[in-house]
């Protein structure tokens, strides 16, 4: 399956930690092998700081996807948690080609 993956990751009290939250994130990434396709950043706003990563033109493609989404939210959670008990971590992952055809009126 063709997937855009957007992850946020919440809640977090200082740039350090962010650092370290990014860190632990792409270690999961890295051990998935998307590392090349999902981009991670730092973002503050309002005193608040977060990890978010992104797929960028091209879609991740995953095979079994209805068993690898859960496990690779609960690989990012736990990594997360390990250095940011208070962070909460969102994943989307989206079917790209079921998004195009609907978009495009074909469904």
């Amino acid at each position: 399956m063709n997937l855009r993956i957007e992850l946020d990751v919440r809640g977090l009290v200082s740039r350090e930690q962010a650092e370290e939250v990014r860190s632990a994130v792409h270690e999961v990434i890295r051990d998935e092998r998307i590392d090349n396709e999902v981009t991670l950043s730092l973002r503050e706003h309002d005193g608040e700081h977060m990890v978010l990563g992104r797929t960028g033109h091209y879609p991740v493609i995953i095979s079994g996807v209805r068993h690898w989404e859960p496990e690779f939210k609960r690989g990012l959670e736990v990594a997360v948690r390990e250095v940011a008990p208070e962070a909460y971590v969102r994943l989307l992952c989206v079917d790209v080609d079921l998004e195009r055809a609907i978009e495009a009126g074909t469904i």
